[in-house]
């Protein structure tokens, strides 16, 4: 399946991130037209130009979702105002965002999930730093753009560089062009799960790359002041996934992680939550054999050794230490090294 991307259009300025909740406060829940231009000068009072063109207006091209035109699928943003037969409408997000705002109620968050949702290019970003350990800058965040870089599957990808001498956000779309894409415009779109997906520019194969480091810099400004980077030093940044999952929800929040690139710590960690009581204890041998199957399938031989193995060379390794353990019953099955009084365990990362 073939996806036209337009250039991604955001507010206008770093700091204006009430922009679009604005924008939508403005507006009705119908209008009635069909034309972008129309809604812009009409609704919204943009200025125009002696020949009629509207200034200033790039944020509000953002806001509108997917249209088919001449049989292509074109997605021109993030879904915040649709089309059907009658002309455009706002979605119910976008009916959400506006209450959210004008109450003060979380809508930071709210417009953050709007973009991880349907901006195919926000969520390919995202995508690189959560999958790949983190995004390298020169010195600090969001210094020289350009030169940003992530590392997946043995390949360095520079997702904010305008440039075809890298490798860029379009070679990453191309590789990862389902993740890309996600589960929400492909339930909108109806395209099936297992369907190829190609991502192309509207009117050349290659999506644009004009000023992406400007523009995507508006997203990422706004993931920062929610707190979602954690500055690891030397210019290293990391999502801080438990506040990620936390702010967005877990349904977003799977929708950007690529399993085969999931490390154990972050498999472990699902799988204590799932398997805890409210103490946090655990039972280790039936974690650590599901733990096993997702990580390491394919090694043969004693289990409970592998278990074992796995959470003392954890320990030892600094990737968590235990802090707590006791007897269970005999469905909890075999302890820690065999000893029954580990049944039960808890460990803190």
């Amino acid at each position: 399946m073939k996806i036209r991307i337009t250039v991604d259009r955001f507010w206008n300025d770093f700091s204006s991130i009430e922009r679009w909740p604005e924008i939508l406060i403005n507006l009705p829940e119908k209008m009635e037209s069909k034309s972008k231009y129309d809604i812009a000068k009409n609704y919204l009072s943009y200025p125009t130009d002696d020949r009629g063109r509207v200034l200033r207006s790039d944020e509000f091209y953002g806001l509108f979702g997917a249209e088919i035109k001449q049989e292509k699928i074109i997605i021109s943003g993030c879904n915040l105002i649709q089309l059907n037969d009658e002309g455009y409408f706002l979605s119910e997000e976008a009916l959400k965002l506006r209450v959210c705002y004008e109450r003060d109620e979380g809508w930071e968050k709210k417009l953050a999930k709007q973009l991880l949702k349907y901006s195919i290019r926000v969520r390919a970003v995202i995508i690189g730093i959560l999958n790949g350990g983190g995004v390298q800058f020169p010195k600090k965040f969001l210094y020289k753009n350009r030169e940003a870089y992530i590392e997946l599957n043995r390949k360095r990808y520079y997702p904010l560089n305008p440039t075809t001498d890298v490798t860029n956000l379009n070679d990453f779309m191309k590789d990862f062009g389902k993740e890309s894409l996600g589960p929400y415009w492909r339930e909108i779109l109806h395209i099936s799960n297992e369907e190829y997906i190609e991502i192309l520019g509207t009117t050349k194969d290659t999506p644009s790359l004009s000023d992406i480091g400007t523009y995507l810099k508006i997203p990422l400004t706004l993931f920062e002041y929610l707190g979602w980077f954690i500055d690891k030093g030397e210019g290293k940044y990391q999502i801080d996934k438990e506040k990620l999952k936390e702010d967005i929800g877990i349904d977003i929040y799977e929708s950007l992680i690529i399993e085969e690139f999931l490390n154990d710590v972050d498999i472990l960690k699902d799988l204590i939550k799932d398997y805890q009581d409210i103490r946090g204890l655990f039972p280790v041998e039936h974690v650590g054999e599901v733990l096993k199957s997702r990580i390491a399938p394919e090694i043969n031989g004693d289990i409970g050794k592998w278990i074992d193995r796995y959470f003392l060379e954890g320990v030892e390794k600094g990737k968590f230490r235990i802090v707590d353990y006791e007897q269970g019953q005999p469905r909890h099955g075999r302890g820690l090294l065999g000893d029954k009084k580990k049944q039960l365990i808890k460990i803190e990362f």
